[in-house]
């Protein structure tokens, strides 16, 4: 009995010794690897307007017989006449930029797409060609009044206007007025209409 008591005493002990000297167990880690999904870096996306070129892709511009300008004219020097157009695009919408050139001229000759198509279109896509005579141009023959000038900026959005006088130096007869809108020599339309030019009496 006496051996038992101490065989079972001798058990228990050893119990108590184990719990107290057991190692201590950290908490689980893992370990990161190349493989792993490396920190993404926030990023704050910036909106940017950049600003495009419009392309204006001109259309014929519209002239009204009998609202936008007179069919008979008197060389006289002294009556004033308005000349009105509206410069579209290929959309047949009225343009919304300001850096259309028109030109206003008068010539005899009624073949003014031959004039202007000339040279695979030399003189439309030339700006110096544009601020020098026609071929045929009657020079002189209109006298522009002011603010209004031969070569000026077509309106956008609206009618671009004309007034002047004919030279009485012009001979009677019948001409044509011409009006070009030209985009930076890269786009560009015309037309026109013919006048009778009477002599002042």
């Amino acid at each position: 009995m006496a051996i038992l008591l101490f065989a079972l005493s001798g058990l228990i002990s050893g119990f108590a010794v184990g719990a107290f000297l057991r190692p201590k167990i950290g908490p689980k880690t893992t370990a990161h690897t190349g493989s792993g999904a490396a920190p993404v870096a926030q990023n704050t996306k910036t909106t940017v307007t950049t600003t495009t070129s419009e392309n204006v892709n001109l259309a014929e511009p519209v002239i009204k017989q009998g609202k936008d300008f007179s069919f008979f004219q008197v060389a006289n020097g002294s009556t004033s006449y308005t000349f009105s157009t509206l410069i579209i695009d290929k959309s047949q919408n009225p343009i919304q930029v300001s850096d259309v050139t028109c030109k206003l001229w008068l010539t005899k000759d009624g073949d003014v797409n031959s004039i202007l198509r000339a040279g695979h279109y030399a003189i439309p896509k030339s700006f110096d060609r544009i601020q020098q005579p026609f071929p045929d141009e009657v020079v002189g023959a209109i006298n522009f009044i002011s603010p209004s000038q031969q070569i000026q900026s077509c309106a956008p959005n609206g009618k671009t206007t004309w007034s002047y006088t004919i030279s009485p130096s012009v001979d009677p007869g019948t001409y044509y007025l011409v009006v070009l809108a030209d985009w930076k020599g890269k786009s560009f339309n015309w037309s026109w209409v013919s006048i009778t030019v009477n002599k002042a009496h």
